[in-house]
């Protein structure tokens, strides 16, 4: 029985690229739901400059361990290095992990 669901966040690039991203990895088993969240505007230091850039952010939920999803983000992802990382969570509502059980 399903008994805990994994949540991964990422950036991508905000154009086309995360709707594209989403549909590829929703193929992958395991992986039943992407949230994109559109045109966040994130700064960061590179080679001793701030840079700013429009994205979007991915969270995926999935019952895939941490080293599967990284490895099918890196396959997926645009950028060379991309940022991923699981966000630890609790307990997931019964009626969720039920729909889950049956989409994945």
């Amino acid at each position: 029985m399903i008994e805990k669901i994994n949540i991964f966040y990422t950036t991508i690039s905000g154009n086309s690229e995360s709707k594209k991203m989403a549909k590829k990895i929703l193929l992958v088993k395991g992986i039943m739901c992407v949230n994109i969240i559109k045109n966040v505007e994130s700064f960061y230091k590179e080679d001793n400059n701030i840079v700013s850039s429009v994205e979007d952010i991915m969270i995926i939920k999935t019952l895939l361990k941490k080293e599967k999803v990284e490895e099918i983000l890196k396959n997926h992802h645009p950028y060379t290095i991309p940022f991923i990382t699981q966000i630890k969570t609790g307990e997931t509502n019964k009626d969720y992990l039920e729909w889950s059980k049956k989409n994945v």
